[in-house]
């Protein structure tokens, strides 16, 4: 069970529950409730939400405003080491 919230993104992205590729577009808007695709807390009406949009069949994701930084981080990392998940 990761510790942190970096952790957790890392897990999820080497488990490919999160992507690790560019999203054709990114929202922002107020929280919808929806749980976090990252910390898997809803992110609520007073908070961002980051939707995150594909080109291909994939559903969208939503990410609270930290767990989408943690997230750009987490896949530019990868791909400045060469790592493809």
């Amino acid at each position: 069970m990761p510790n942190t919230l970096a952790e957790a993104v890392r897990q999820k992205i080497h488990d490919g529950s999160l992507p690790v590729d560019d999203p054709l577009k990114v929202w922002a808007g107020i929280g919808s409730g929806n749980p976090c695709a990252s910390c898997e807390e809803p992110i609520l009406r007073v908070q961002t939400e980051y939707e995150v949009m594909y080109y291909d069949e994939r559903p969208s994701i939503r990410l609270h405003v930290a767990c989408y930084g943690l997230w750009e981080a987490e896949r530019h990392r990868r791909r400045s080491k060469g790592l493809s998940y």
